[in-house]
């Protein structure tokens, strides 16, 4: 991983400071990764990828593409909302099951919602 790491820093033409910076860590800890006297926490791969753009797999194990290249927005939305957000995840799975006049009932309500909150 520590090959990636520095890879990453360098496709992103980054001192170790600045792309220390821009993760919020310090540029001894960038140096540690990239020597591989230390590995990253989960969190800090993941902040990589978001902060970067580039494909959790690749990072972690060096499969697949180094960036991050979502098919389009609403592919990239879903696969944050199904990472990150379990309650916005478990809603969409839900409406999937609903059937047909519930969902009607259900954009019906979120059109006014969405219309009273519009005037203010």
């Amino acid at each position: 991983m520590k090959e990636r790491i520095k890879m990453l820093r360098q496709h992103t033409k980054l001192t170790q400071q600045k792309f220390a910076d821009k993760l919020g860590l310090k540029r001894q800890t960038i140096a540690a990764y990239e020597t591989g006297i230390i590995e990253p926490s989960d969190s800090t791969l993941l902040l990589m990828c978001k902060v970067f753009g580039i494909n959790d797999e690749w990072l972690r194990w060096g499969t697949g593409n180094m960036l991050n290249i979502p098919t389009d927005d609403y592919t990239k939305i879903s696969v944050d909302i199904d990472k990150n957000d379990p309650r916005a995840r478990k809603a969409i799975i839900d409406y999937w099951h609903m059937s047909d006049p519930d969902k009607e009932l259900l954009w019906t309500f979120v059109d006014k919602f969405l219309k009273k909150e519009g005037e203010f």
